[in-house]
């Protein structure tokens, strides 16, 4: 694995184009499978996941052209194949390819996908809302089974809004001749994205973003194109950055109304936030101020996906931050890291309790997930000394160019490889 190596303690300045979301991204990719024409994503990043999809495809006879931050996928000769473990293992979005290959192929038999070990994700969620579209479904410890020949139209009515089981039921749903509604849905804008892309290919879809979503399908798609937006996450990061370790950046290509929930964050923690055109410029010139209380929930509220970065910055804040994690129960195991640098974070259940100090330590730390390992880079940046951020291949699958892009801002950040 490689490792970031970073000299801490540097105010940010400057500006950064944040590229395009991976969450909305790779949903699209797998829908591609359904149109059987060819599909357009224009904006898509050159990260660890989206390779890991096209591999996927690639495997199912598609062909993929992805270059200049432009993706070409051809589906027309797609062939229904059993995914084994070494291509479903690298990341958990492998599961959204579930609704997808069922309308195309009536079956799907797939490996358990992997991923950040982050907490449970259960799929019976996915499965039991394909389940109401006449779909039937066989787990066991390594793979999954669905078969549905004969699908139809229904209401299915989600128990806790997925993302994922959002998405695999609205794709399937977009190829059924009829009206499906989804109650309880996700609202995140990556959900308001593919439903922008099958709108594109043919359905009628009317809810998007909201908790209940009307898809109307016509028994067949056609090809798109579709432009990603700015990674939401990935904008989050930077602006916890800058936060964290002050200074003045502006964040390219970027709508505001997908950051609000974290944007309401570092404004209580002290940062000014101000938007030019399709930009947002994040200016800091104190140390932050934490707040009281933050609790993760489902989209609009503040992203799990956000916590641990977030706890990077409430490390070194003035005062005492209690955070509540309420969707995954694994999400804290950046804290230990924390403390090694110096942070004063106690877990109590699915609560952190963060007291913050003046100035973290740099120190040899290790990623263990995606969003700990860039809250590392976060905390480490801010921190005095050196902090070396060991498994940092993490990275990769979510963030391109990120020690670049840092350095441009001033950083005195390396990625090493072993």
């Amino acid at each position: 694995m490689s490792r970031i190596v970073i000299n801490g303690d540097r105010r940010l300045y400057g500006s950064v184009a944040v590229h395009g979301s991976k969450n909305a991204v790779l949903p699209v990719m797998a829908a591609s499978l359904m149109n059987q024409g060819i599909t357009v994503i224009r904006n898509c990043p050159d990260i660890a996941d989206v390779r890991a999809m096209q591999k996927i495809l690639e495997f199912l006879e598609c062909k993929v052209q992805f270059k200049n931050d432009c993706m070409i996928i051809d589906t027309v000769n797609a062939q229904s194949k059993e995914l084994k473990e070494e291509l479903t293992k690298p990341f958990r979005g492998s599961s959204i390819l579930i609704g997808p290959m069922l309308v195309r192929f009536g079956s799907v038999k797939l490996a358990q996908p992997g991923g950040c070990n982050i907490g449970s994700r259960p799929l019976d969620i996915h499965l039991n809302s394909l389940k109401r579209l006449g779909a039937s479904w066989r787990m066991t410890q390594d793979y999954i089974e669905v078969e549905g020949v004969h699908l139809t139209v229904n209401d299915v009515i989600l128990r806790f809004p997925s993302v994922g089981a959002t998405e695999n039921t609205v794709m399937a749903a977009a190829m059924l001749n009829g009206t499906t509604t989804i109650s309880n849905a996700a609202k995140e804008p990556e959900i308001v994205s593919l439903c922008e892309y099958l709108q594109k290919a043919g359905a009628v879809i009317t809810g998007a973003g909201t908790e209940c979503i009307t898809v109307t399908g016509r028994g067949r798609l056609h090809s798109a194109e579709i432009i990603a937006d700015a990674d939401r996450i990935v904008a989050g990061t930077y602006m916890a950055a800058v936060t964290a370790c002050g200074g003045s950046v502006f964040l390219e290509n970027c709508k505001i109304g997908d950051c609000r929930s974290f944007l309401d964050v570092i404004t209580g923690m002290g940062a000014k936030v101000t938007v030019k055109d399709n930009a947002i410029f994040v200016e800091m010139d104190h140390r932050p101020e934490n707040l009281n209380y933050i609790q993760t929930g489902p989209y609009p509220e503040f992203s799990t996906d956000m916590q641990s970065i977030i706890l990077s910055v409430a490390a070194k804040a003035e005062g005492v931050l209690k955070l509540k994690e309420q969707i995954f129960e694994n999400r804290f195991k950046t804290a230990p890291w924390l403390e090694k640098m110096g942070a004063d974070i106690k877990i109590e259940k699915d609560f952190a309790v963060v007291k913050g100090r003046e100035c973290l330590n740099g120190c040899e730390v290790t990623g263990e997930d995606l969003r700990g390992t860039a809250a590392l880079v976060v905390a480490g940046l801010s921190a005095q000394g050196t902090t070396i951020v060991h498994n940092a291949d993490y990275i990769k699958r979510g963030y391109m160019n990120l020690c670049e892009n840092f350095r441009r801002l001033g950083a005195d950040i390396q990625w090493e490889d072993n």
